[in-house]
C-alpha cells in the first residue's frame, strides 16, 4: 500500500485559507496525537447539533492529502464538523493506521478516535448519532476496522479504495449493522479489486459479502451505469444491494478500469467524496454511545445545575485549579478550588456553551 493519493493541489490551496481550518492536538496515553479541524462558517454551538466525519489519510500520506478531497466545501452547506487525523509512523518509517493490517503501525487509534468523538460531542455538540468515518486507501481500510471495533459510535462508513483487513473478515460481529458504501477500481494496483490479496486483507468481493452477511442482502444488486461525461477512460458501475436490512444500506461502486486513485470532476464522472457524503448523511446510528470520556467523568467532576444562570456548585473528588473555557479555548475564569463541594458566582459571565477543567478531567456547561 505505497502512498499514491495526489489531489488537486489548487483545491488544497483554497481550503487551506479558510479560518476554519485549524491544526490541532490532544493526548493520548501521553502521547500527542495531531490532527485538522474544519469548522463550518458561522457555526454556533449553542444553537447546532452538528454531524461529524473523519476522514483519514492513506499509507505514508498526511492529513493535509485529504483536506483537498473537498469536503470543506461540503461542511459548510451540510452544517458537518470534519476531523483530518494524522497517523503515526509504523515500523518501516511510514505515516499508517493501526488497523490489523502488517503495514499497520502500534499506536493506540482507536483510543485516539474515540477522545476525537468525544471532543466534538463536549466542544461543539456533535449529535452522538450521526458520526461518520472514511478515507482513501489505508483510511478506507481503517474505517472498515472502525466500523467493527467502534460499532457503538459510527453511523456509517465510506470506503475509498480500501478492504477489509482478513483478520476482521474472522472476528467482526457488529451489533449495530453499519450501512457501506465501497468505491474501488478494477485495476487497482496497490489495493487489489480481485485476483491475489495483499497478506492480512481481504479483496473487494469478500468485503462486499461480508457487510451483506451482516445487512443480510441478497448477492444480487441494482446496477446502474453512469453517464461517462469524464476525460478519462473509466465508467462507473453503482451497484445497491437487494433486500439488504435495512433497504439501502450496502453499496458498491466499481470503477472500470480504475488504478488506485481518487476521482474528481472534470476529469472523471464524479466528485467522489461528495457521493460518499450523499450515503453517509442517510443514516443515523439507532443507539451510540455518547461521550465515552465524559461520562466517566462525571462521576468525579460535576457542575449544577446545568445548564444554569451562573450560581453552581462545582463537585470535585480531588483539589485542583478550576477552569471556565470557552469554545475557542479561552479560559474565562481559573479559581483554585477543594475536594468536595465549591460555589462558584458565574452570573457575570456572557450566555453560552462553556468547558469546565480541573486537571485532566472535562465536562461540558451551559449558562444560559
Amino acid at each position: 500500500m505505497k502512498k499514491i493519493l495526489t489531489l488537486p493541489v489548487f483545491l488544497f490551496s483554497v481550503f487551506a485559507a479558510f479560518a476554519q481550518l485549524t491544526d490541532q492536538t490532544i493526548s493520548i496515553n501521553g502521547v500527542s496525537r495531531a490532527y485538522k479541524l474544519y469548522i463550518p462558517s458561522g457555526f454556533n454551538a449553542q444553537t447546532e447539533n452538528p454531524d461529524m466525519i473523519i476522514i483519514m489519510h492513506g499509507l505514508g500520506g498526511t492529513n493535509s492529502d485529504m483536506v483537498g478531497a473537498g469536503f470543506n466545501f461540503i461542511a459548510d452547506t451540510a452544517r458537518v464538523i470534519a476531523v483530518y487525523p494524522q497517523a503515526l509512523n509504523n515500523n518501516w518509517g511510514m505515516s499508517a493506521w493501526n488497523n490489523g493490517t502488517l503495514l499497520g503501525s502500534t499506536a493506540d487509534d482507536i483510543a485516539f478516535m474515540n477522545a476525537l468523538i468525544d471532543k466534538g460531542l463536549s466542544d461543539y455538540h456533535v449529535n452522538p448519532a450521526r458520526v461518520y468515518a472514511t478515507g482513501f486507501s489505508m483510511g478506507s481500510i481503517m474505517s472498515h476496522h472502525m466500523a467493527c471495533v467502534m460499532n457503538n459510535r459510527i453511523a456509517a462508513i465510506g470506503a475509498m479504495s480500501g478492504t477489509m483487513p482478513s483478520s476482521d473478515i474472522s472476528s467482526c460481529v457488529p451489533a449495530y449493522k453499519t450501512p457501506v458504501i465501497h468505491l474501488h477500481g478494477t485495476a487497482d494496483g496497490t489495493v487489489p479489486y480481485d485476483g491475489s490479496a495483499l497478506p492480512s486483507l481481504s479483496l473487494v468481493p469478500q468485503t462486499m459479502a461480508f457487510w451483506r452477511g451482516v445487512h443480510g442482502c441478497d448477492a444480487a444488486a441494482d446496477s446502474t451505469r453512469l453517464p461517462d461525461t469524464g476525460t478519462d477512460t473509466i465508467t462507473i458501475d453503482r451497484f445497491v444491494y437487494d433486500n439488504c436490512n435495512p433497504s439501502g444500506s450496502v453499496e458498491l461502486w466499481r470503477f472500470n478500469n480504475a488504478d488506485h486513485v481518487y476521482l474528481y470532476k472534470p476529469v472523471n464522472d464524479i466528485n467522489e467524496m461528495i457521493e460518499v457524503w450523499l450515503f453517509l448523511r442517510k443514516w443515523t446510528h439507532s443507539n451510540p454511545t455518547s461521550l465515552g470520556l465524559q461520562d466517566q467523568e462525571l462521576s468525579v467532576l460535576k457542575i449544577s445545575p446545568n445548564p444554569s444562570n451562573g450560581l453552581v456548585q462545582v463537585s470535585s473528588e480531588f483539589a485542583g485549579m478550576f477552569q471556565l473555557i470557552d469554545l475557542k479555548g479561552s479560559v474565562i475564569i481559573e479559581q483554585q478550588i477543594q475536594a468536595g463541594t465549591t460555589e462558584l458566582d458565574l452570573s457575570a459571565v456572557n450566555k453560552g456553551v462553556y468547558l469546565v477543567r480541573i486537571g485532566e478531567k472535562t465536562s461540558k456547561f451551559v449558562l444560559n
